[in-house]
């Protein structure tokens, strides 16, 4: 059965049908769910790579605390820092593409989907 309009015409005829109206709230909730996504996957890379960093300062930490001179600790810490360094940038090219992918995402989401029109 069949909605009628003023006029006797049907809904399914004039207007959006049911489910174009379904995909177009699906459609809407895209861009929300994309954001969140990219916060997600922005905040995960960024916590691992923080872990990671703790993680070897306190191996860092527990070498120096073994250092028995000036010449050791001063091997000991630009090992260290060239380490991180590698590390950091190695670390920063991933969150490039991170972040790249994100982008994607969102402007994927974000693009308008066409109103298909049922009866036409």
């Amino acid at each position: 059965m069949r909605a009628t309009g003023e006029h006797g015409s049907s809904s399914d005829t004039v207007g959006l049908g049911a489910e174009a109206i379904g995909a177009g709230i699906a459609r809407s909730l895209a861009l929300p769910r994309a954001l969140v996504d990219a916060n997600l996957r922005a905040g995960s890379a960024l916590l691992g790579f923080a872990g990671q960093c703790v993680h070897a300062e306190a191996e860092f930490l527990a070498r120096l605390f073994r250092c028995r001179n000036l010449e050791q600790v001063s091997t000991l810490h630009t090992r260290f820092v060239s380490a991180m360094i590698g590390e950091g940038g190695r670390e920063l090219t991933e969150l490039m593409a991170v972040a790249r992918e994100n982008v994607a995402l969102i402007a994927d989401a974000a693009e308008p989907a066409p109103i298909a029109r049922s009866g036409s």
